[in-house]
């Protein structure tokens, strides 16, 4: 579609385009000055890693990835972020502020003026109940129209910064959520590191016992072997296997104390998931899952075959790497299952309850491998002993018992230094969110006020432009108006032309060409023609029947215009536009109450004479009058009288009177208006007159593109307008 009909298209439907615009801009202003004003606030929370704190994490066998960064990494950052807007955050900031909110009622009425002015004057409380975690965090488009306190957080792009965004009925409360929200959230963040902290301490404990009883029996066997044993020297065969015990043993030791800490984090959690009444539905016989059972024998198959693998390849080698992938693929299954069993029986969108299954999920699948590694250790462990206790002279026996007391004393002061320093960290802020940035009162509070009115304006324009011109384009693709001659004639018809309703110089021009086509030269006298409009909407059949008999009888011809529409919708017909009083017709001479002559009255031309249609008549009466055998009798005297004939009769749509006179007619004329018309309509008539008269109708189209004002013809008539209102209120 090129530009210019584009436009064409949209200014024949502005009157549509501009009930859109008003409605869109109208409404949204209207919704801008009832809503009730909310302002916003915001506080940041910057998210840094502190190495003082970090060191003294990672001898506590917490977080120790952090040593070695001072920024969040993305899985930090979105954990953050969910961890913000979580039950543990927001309740006690509910409690704290007593948030409320206004019920829904309430709010319809203060759309009311004035009313919001009285009830918060005389019943501030009145329709208030308290917010929910829900309410508080969760918005929607209704949110707009029926306000309450909101609250978000989200971490800034391209920087560790926590910001809390708020909104509340006034700037003091919007402050004081933000800045209550931040706090709870820094206090939130400093309880989960002590008690993680506490929690590795208690499974310290529980371990202690255990490795200082394994110390003591080691140092037992080691006075036992130097009281029997005096031989200490070792080949190099046994040298290998002592050094590979000692490994061993640290190695096994290193994973003892990440299991540790992984059971303690785990107890952590499950502890937290116990007060959820999410968990709390889950069923006890769903705790314990046999595939898990199952992948965890699987995995500790695969710790030996690692361990195996290395003794023997490098570990970049391709069956190294494939044992790895395996191990961290049941790692994967492991956490699934877990989740599984975790969230059994429950479907839960609350952000904690899903965090904090997701990390037990995480430790368990922790949990798992490190016992498995245990495992693993112990059986190569017990295999170097045996190889040891074969070994000739006892020799490697012996370096045995005294490298199992130095691991087993090792063991002992590492789990001394991490319950030291897991019991340190119960005590001290070990945070790593800060709150740097508290919501202040604006300079400019207009900026803060939601929803804000020039906003809104400018949104109201765009949106109410952007759907005003999706309207009229939605109406032109639907409209199946008659937009063209062509579409006349592929509805059944034979098109004659197009009349222009403005424009004297044009519409008598058009007429004349129409009258040469109906009337060419060597037609002779006694030709009748039907004229009766396609639909009731289109009003222009009456008017374009009178004036092209005009046109007619100033060719000489001895016209008649016979007005056949005996029940108009209104009291006007052909006498109105005739300028003629209004008194007996073809009603009464249909009727037999008065005689032809005496009701044909002359025209403003010399040659121009009209037959009123009469008194009005109703439906019923009409139609009888209309198919009485005195109406063919009537038309053909009349036909006999005059050169011309016009019988202006009622709609198609509405009446078949048309039909009923074609038949004693020459011609019907149908007339359709332009872009007014429906083509459909037009194919209907087309097909009822081929029908009832074995032709085609002829057809002329009511109106030309020309028609419709132009933008500046538009601006001139309403500066005439204005210019005359003006004039007739001076001369008042």
């Amino acid at each position: 579609m090129e530009l210019r009909q584009l436009l064409a298209v949209l200014w024949r439907r502005r009157a549509l385009m501009a009930w859109t615009f008003l409605a869109v801009f109208g409404g949204l202003l209207v919704l801008t000055l009832l809503c009730e004003t909310q302002y916003v606030s915001s506080a940041k929370v910057y998210l840094y890693h502190s190495s003082t704190k970090a060191t003294l994490l990672g001898r506590a066998s917490l977080d120790s990835a952090m040593v070695s960064s001072a920024s969040l990494t993305d899985t930090e950052r979105a954990t953050y972020e969910d961890l913000a807007v979580t039950v543990p955050v927001v309740r006690p900031v509910i409690a704290e502020l007593d948030l409320m909110r206004k019920r829904k009622s309430l709010q319809t009425l203060e759309f009311i003026p004035f009313v919001r002015l009285v009830i918060g004057h005389f019943w501030p409380r009145l329709g208030l109940r308290p917010m929910t975690y829900e309410e508080l965090t969760n918005k929607s488009l209704v949110h707009v129209v029926f306000p309450r306190p909101y609250l978000k957080a989200a971490m800034m792009e391209d920087s560790d910064i926590l910001e809390f965004s708020t909104s509340a009925s006034s700037m003091r409360l919007a402050m004081d959520l933000a800045n209550a929200a931040a706090k709870s959230f820094v206090a939130r963040e400093t309880a989960m590191r002590q008690d993680e902290c506490r929690t590795v301490a208690e499974a310290v404990a529980r371990e202690l016992p255990k490795a200082r009883a394994a110390y003591e029996q080691a140092l037992a066997e080691q006075k036992e072997v130097r009281r029997t044993e005096k031989i200490v020297d070792l080949t190099s065969e046994g040298q290998q296997l002592v050094s590979r015990y000692y490994t061993l043993s640290s190695d096994r030791d290193a994973n003892r104390l990440s299991l540790i800490r992984a059971q303690g984090m785990l107890a952590n959690v499950k502890a937290q998931l116990a007060k959820r009444p999410e968990f709390r539905k889950t069923s006890e016989s769903t705790q314990r899952s046999s595939l898990i059972d199952s992948v965890k024998l699987t995995l500790r198959d695969l710790y030996l075959d690692l361990a195996a693998a290395k003794t023997r390849l490098t570990a970049e080698h391709p069956a190294v790497r494939e044992i790895e992938n395996k191990i961290e693929e049941a790692k994967r299954i492991i956490k699934g299952e877990s989740q599984k069993v975790f969230g059994s029986e429950t479907v839960s969108t609350d952000p904690t309850y899903s965090y904090l299954s997701e990390r037990a999920a995480e430790y368990a699948a922790q949990v798992a491998g490190y016992e498995c590694q245990d495992e693993a250790f112990a059986a190569l462990l017990g295999d170097v002993e045996k190889k040891a206790d074969a070994f000739p002279g006892r020799a490697a026996a012996s370096a045995l018992v005294a490298v199992r007391v130095d691991a087993n004393q090792t063991f002992v002061s590492n789990l001394n230094q991490m319950e030291a320093m897991a019991k340190v960290g119960e005590g001290m802020d070990l945070s790593i969110a800060h709150l740097v940035e508290p919501a202040e009162l604006p300079g400019k509070i207009d900026d803060y006020m939601r929803p804000k009115i020039s906003l809104m304006l400018a949104v109201g324009i765009a949106a109410g432009a952007f759907l005003a011109v999706i309207a009229a384009l939605i109406a032109a693709w639907t409209d199946d108006a008659a937009g063209s001659r062509p579409a006349l004639a592929e509805a059944g018809t034979r098109v004659l032309g197009a009349v222009p309703r403005r424009g004297a110089v044009a519409r008598s021009q058009a007429l004349r060409r129409l009258r040469e086509v109906l009337f060419p030269a060597g037609t002779g006298p006694g030709t009748s023609i039907v004229v009766a409009g396609v639909d009731e909407g289109d009003g222009d059949a009456p008017r374009l029947c009178w004036d092209l008999a005009l046109a007619v009888a100033r060719s000489g011809a001895r016209t008649l215009v016979v007005d056949a529409d005996l029940c108009p919708p209104q009291p006007s017909g052909l006498a109105a536009m005739a300028g003629l009083p209004s008194g007996p017709g073809l009603a009464e001479a249909l009727a037999g109450e008065i005689s032809l002559e005496s009701v044909l009255v002359p025209g403003p031309e010399p040659e121009l004479f009209l037959l009123p249609a009469g008194r009005s008549l109703s439906v019923a009466a009409a139609d009888r009058l209309m198919d009485s055998p005195r109406l063919g009798a009537v038309l053909a005297e009349l036909t006999g009288r005059f050169d011309r004939v016009l019988v202006s009769c009622a709609p198609l749509s509405r009446s078949g009177d048309a039909l009923a006179l074609g038949r004693s007619a020459g011609e019907v004329l149908l007339v359709a208006g332009l872009y007014r018309t429906p083509v459909g309509v037009v194919a209907e008539a087309a097909e009822a007159c081929l029908s009832a008269l074995g032709r085609e109708p002829l057809a002329v189209l009511s109106g030309v593109p020309a028609d419709d004002l132009t933008p500046r013809e538009q601006w001139r008539a309403i500066r005439a307008r204005l210019r005359r209102g003006r004039a007739a209120r001076a001369a008042g």
